[in-house]
């Protein structure tokens, strides 16, 4: 990167309220590591506990689809194993509320299925995204869902956590990306 490319980023980011941000290779390892700096992070800044809790359990949810559900890439050059990618980053607005953003790429035969997931929870009101968490707690239905990695609560967690209604969009690579596209999601809490 440039130099002043990277103060274009670092201008850029400190301008929108980032406090925290991580791009490359998402592993069980590295989201302990960066969960640990995030809680950092957030302490230096005087979050709330309730906001540490609820940003911090944000980040874990996006930090887990990513690495659940984000396709293994390799290098453009083809060096070096495949690895599930994505970026993620933490602030606060000027209404003092927190943000969480993730982007990761996905699977074109995933993209209906992330709609068909997120625009219903968009439209719902938080009692009505707490009912749905409870009834998915009690559901034992997911364990037949062949996608699903968990019980199919992150982003009903996400959305029960943030003050506003989730916010996600999908923009789709180039052709020699392999068909592929990238999905953005924001939690504000």
């Amino acid at each position: 990167m440039k130099l002043d490319l990277f103060n274009t980023f670092r201008d850029t980011a400190h301008e929108n309220g980032v406090i925290f941000y991580y791009t490359g290779v998402f592993s069980q390892n590295v989201i302990a590591a960066i969960g640990d700096s995030l809680k950092q992070r957030l302490d230096s800044v005087n979050a709330s506990s309730a906001a540490r809790r609820k940003v911090f359990s944000t980040f874990i949810e996006m930090a887990q689809n990513i690495l659940h559900y984000a396709p293994e890439l390799t290098e453009d050059d083809g060096a070096g194993p495949p690895a599930k990618c994505g970026a993620l980053a933490v602030g606060r607005n000027d209404e003092e509320k927190f943000f969480v953003v993730c982007g990761n790429p996905v699977r074109m035969e995933d993209i209906s299925r992330l709609h068909e997931k997120l625009e219903p929870l968009r439209q719902m009101s938080i009692a009505e995204i707490k009912a749905a968490y409870r009834e998915q707690l009690r559901n034992e239905d997911h364990a037949s869902d062949s996608v699903s990695k968990g019980a199919g609560l992150g982003f009903l967690t996400m959305a029960r956590d943030a003050t506003e209604p989730i916010e996600y969009s999908i923009a789709f690579a180039s052709e020699a990306s392999g068909g592929r596209a990238d999905l953005y999601l924001r939690a504000t809490i």
